[in-house]
């Protein structure tokens, strides 16, 4: 049983390390891109294929850099050079992902098989970081939790003694003494 136990611990903490610092880029970027623009495929999004090279890719954000470049946006108002600005900046992101082999690979990986919905906590936390008051309002209904769990066992383990008492008396004929 301790075997098993300590198997099913092991398998545990390797699960725990399920994404990587890249896998965690891949996914704030996806996520990006797919809030941001028309397509959330990045091959799509330079209008590449998937098997393209790497000097493709290249010729390809060249193309893109030239239109939207923030130095070339100067005509367009202050809200669009700063939309314009956002996706330049997703388009080098995505670009520099594809330019790497690894980080391709692990791209084409969640392409082929769906980006996880559950990404870890530590995704989850970058993207939304608790304030003060709320820390401290979970953190007193945890101790009230816990407070009330303990009182729960007291209850039962009181309850416990008694019956055993009570069994006790029986047994000796009535004979125990309670101050």
């Amino acid at each position: 049983m301790r075997v098993f136990g300590l198997l099913v611990l092991a398998l545990l903490c390797v699960a725990v390390r399920a994404w990587e610092k890249l896998d965690h880029e891949i996914f704030e970027l996806y996520d990006n891109v797919k809030r941001n623009e028309v397509t959330s495929d990045w091959y799509e999004l330079l209008g590449i294929e998937p098997k393209a090279s790497v000097d493709d890719i290249s010729r390809a954000y060249r193309q893109l850099s030239k239109k939207y470049h923030p130095d070339k946006l100067r005509r367009l108002t202050t809200a669009q050079n700063t939309k314009e600005t956002k996706r330049f900046q997703r388009l080098s992101l995505v670009v520099n992902i594809l330019r790497d082999k690894e980080s391709r690979k692990r791209y084409n990986f969640f392409r082929k098989n769906g980006v996880p919905a559950w990404r870890g906590t530590a995704y989850l936390y970058r993207r939304w970081r608790p304030g003060f008051a709320i820390v401290v309002c979970g953190l007193f209904v945890f101790a009230a939790c816990v407070q009330y769990l303990f009182h729960v066992l007291s209850y039962w383990r009181a309850q416990q003694r008694i019956r055993d008492i009570e069994e006790y008396d029986k047994s000796v004929g009535g004979k125990v003494k309670v101050k």
